[in-house]
């Protein structure tokens, strides 16, 4: 039991940059799987900590929630953004004789790349700056949790295999046939995203994880916006 909350103190310290800290840790089967449980959990609490931001602020509503979508961006280390820039670069390098795999990890992300990210980011704020101006609070801490199961049903797929820690977090997951029904059309958008890449470049990798996460929360954001829109 002590490994599986290393897991989760890892993965929070991981996928977060709260103060989360694990000094020692043995990487075996139920630390594992405690990475796999943090996801959910960070995105619950991120999406909590987004939401009390919102109401503690003192300005205008509308500034509120678009401090606090950037905030949010910021409380995760912009850390799948930087997988959406690889991805794109990635797939536009797919399009030439270019390295695929080698142009998605080089430390600097190219001009279409950065165009990209910053279009899907700005897609990413206004969804969230709306909401929290709409006051659909429990919708935001739905979507921020949600949009992090789809690296559950991502390591339904197949890998590359470099990517040694994808790899370790794929041998310890096992489908939840609750989870998998419930959250059948998540499943179903995720697994269709990544096929669609894997065939344009060839291999699946830690990038595309973080690429889908993001994919995925804009859409559950939109279907939100909807919701909301409606109901108001």
């Amino acid at each position: 039991m002590n490994q599986l909350r290393n897991g989760l103190i890892y993965g929070l310290s991981y996928f977060t940059t709260l103060p989360f800290k694990l000094n020692k840790f043995e990487a075996n089967d139920l630390f594992y799987k405690g990475v796999l449980y943090s996801l959910p959990i960070s995105g619950f609490i991120l999406g909590t900590l987004t939401v009390l931001f919102f109401i503690i602020l003192p300005f205008h509503p509308l500034y509120n929630g678009f401090l606090t979508s950037i905030l949010y961006i910021f409380l995760y280390g912009i850390l799948h953004l930087e997988a959406v820039g690889d991805t794109i670069d990635g797939y536009f390098a797919s399009l030439s004789n270019k390295d695929i795999y080698k142009v998605m990890h080089e430390p600097q992300i190219g001009a279409i790349g950065a165009i990209g990210t910053f279009c899907i980011t700005l897609l990413k704020i206004g969804a969230i700056t709306y909401l929290l101006y709409l006051e659909e609070f429990f919708i935001v801490i739905l979507v921020f949790t949600l949009s992090r199961f789809s690296v559950w049903f991502a390591l339904e797929l197949e890998y590359h295999k470099k990517s040694s820690f994808v790899l370790a977090l794929k041998e310890n997951y096992s489908e939840n046939s609750t989870i998998n029904m419930v959250l059948f059309p998540l499943r179903a958008t995720t697994k269709y995203i990544l096929t669609k890449l894997k065939n344009q470049l060839g291999f699946l990798n830690g990038d595309t994880l973080g690429f889908v996460i993001v994919i995925n929360e804009i859409i559950l954001l939109n279907i939100g916006l909807l919701m909301g829109i409606l109901i108001c």
